[in-house]
């Protein structure tokens, strides 16, 4: 069985959880903030099981295919640019960038080649943008190979008892050893719905836009400052910390967008004088400033 996600945290998570051992987390170093927790509260946190086969059976397929130019291949000058533009603050060199994509490549190649040898491919699919389109992407590049594929489908909350309820929006949220108790929700993918979304990503391919976004369930171009009102609205009046700003909007709206984009937008309405730079507070974060809203 190969797995497949959709971000590099998730494919670290994904490892750890197809031979996950309980007994051996516990006797890892630990680390905790504020009070430590009790011995119950520690065994609580690391209950789990493995989802079983081998860790090295786990992809991460197609780089924030929700954001930029997808006229090319996966790893082409245009998805490469797009990395540069939404991690470019970040100090990422050119070897750093490089190996990004050898490791994109060869989970490609792991992914052809389970499917033409005929081994099953899970994929574990959130509702966030990136993840959609990279459930798109992958039936496009298996379309004409005869293969199985199963979609685990992250559900947007799980009631843990009559007063608690858990809320989820990506699979990167998930501990290693909780991935088995969604195992129950795997569906097969008929070949139908492969070739919907298949031609559905050639469409998105075409209109080749500055974003993609999932609204009311489905996956559409739409323009570039889409999730600028989000911004906007959570703007205070007085000074604010650039990344206090984004880690707000995050925690509140969790629509799956990538802190670097809100980032870009926020950048854009400096750019555009909507938005000023009182002090450039901690210029080694990436998200150091303090701005202020300009008054009109």
């Amino acid at each position: 069985m190969l797995e497949v996600v959709f971000s590099d945290s998730t494919k670290g998570s994904m490892k750890i959880a197809k031979n996950y051992d309980e007994k051996s987390m516990h006797g890892g170093a630990i680390g905790y903030f504020g009070k430590k927790p009790s011995k119950a509260e520690l065994k609580k946190n690391f209950e789990g099981q493995a989802i079983g086969g081998d860790s090295q059976d786990v992809v991460y397929i197609g780089f924030a295919l929700d954001i930029g130019d997808i006229s090319g291949e996966f790893d082409g000058i245009e998805r490469q640019n797009v990395f540069q533009k939404v991690w470019g603050r970040f100090n990422f060199d050119d070897n750093e960038q490089e190996q990004f994509f050898h490791n994109q490549r060869k989970d490609m190649e792991k992914l052809l080649s389970a499917a033409i040898n005929g081994t099953a491919i899970r994929i574990w699919k959130s509702n966030t943008p990136y993840s959609t389109c990279g459930l798109y992407f992958i039936c496009n590049v298996l379309r004409d190979i005869d293969c199985e594929i199963t979609v685990v489908s992250l559900p947007e909350y799980e009631l843990v008892s009559e007063n608690e309820i858990v809320t989820y929006s990506e699979w990167g949220q998930m501990k290693p050893g909780k991935f088995y108790q969604f195992l129950p929700l795997e569906r097969q993918l008929s070949q139908f719905e492969k070739r919907m979304f298949s031609n559905r990503w050639c469409e998105l391919v075409r209109e080749n836009a500055s974003l993609r976004a999932v609204v009311n369930g489905k996956l559409i171009s739409v323009p570039e400052d889409f999730y600028d009102y989000i911004i906007t609205k959570n703007i205070p009046d007085d000074d604010f910390l650039m990344a206090r700003l984004i880690g707000e909007i995050i925690g509140n709206y969790q629509l799956g967008v990538s802190d670097s984009w809100y980032a870009l937008r926020i950048d854009k309405m400096i750019e555009e004088n909507k938005l000023i730079i009182v002090e450039n507070k901690d210029m080694s974060h990436p998200y150091g400033k303090i701005l202020k809203k300009v008054m009109v």
